[in-house]
């Protein structure tokens, strides 16, 4: 996972993985199956890890500008996204996975608009947000801008800037 995390995917190769774990190719098969299996299953650890951090983020009892403050501060200054995101470098390359793989990030991709749906929709219900646009719209803008940003943090990028990017993307939903 952290090679995946920490480099682009195609320049991880089976060999290196092995080399990291330090068990042969012939074992990382037998285990899953094929590198699609190994990318499967470094997504949903990934996802269990990692996203549900987001998950959790948006389940919290606060305020629209609380929990948008919150996805900030995630996906601009955490330490543990600071090489990016394996979720969106996997589904920015997802040409090159396989079945298994690509499924999973179309799963947790459509999971990810659904929370966001979800939450937007609480917060409209709260009279928190009063937007008229469709929450699934919103929710998808939302999504992506967290991509751009932790794409951002994946190439270098300084953490304030990424900051005020996010913050100046998130604005229109705060004053919607």
């Amino acid at each position: 996972m952290r090679a995946y995390w920490q480099d682009d995917l195609a320049d991880v190769s089976i060999n290196a993985i092995c080399g990291l774990a330090g068990v042969s190719k012939p074992a990382l098969y037998r285990e899953f199956g094929s590198e699609d299996g190994l990318m499967r299953a470094v997504l949903d650890r990934y996802a269990a890890q990692v996203l549900s951090e987001i998950f959790a983020i948006l389940s919290r009892d606060g305020t629209l500008a609380d929990t948008l403050a919150a996805l900030i501060h995630f996906a601009s200054e955490d330490a543990t996204m600071e090489t990016g995101c394996v979720f969106f470098k996997m589904r920015a390359g997802k040409h090159r996975l396989g079945p298994r793989t690509r499924d999973g990030v179309e799963a947790i991709d459509s999971g990810a608009v659904s929370a966001f749906t979800g939450f937007l929709e609480a917060r409209r219900a709260a009279g928190d947000w009063t937007g008229d646009q469709p929450a699934p719209v919103v929710a998808r803008y939302m999504v992506e801008q967290i991509g751009l940003a932790l794409a951002q943090r994946a190439a270098g990028e300084d953490t304030a800037q990424v900051r005020a990017t996010l913050e100046l993307a998130f604005s229109v939903i705060d004053r919607a």
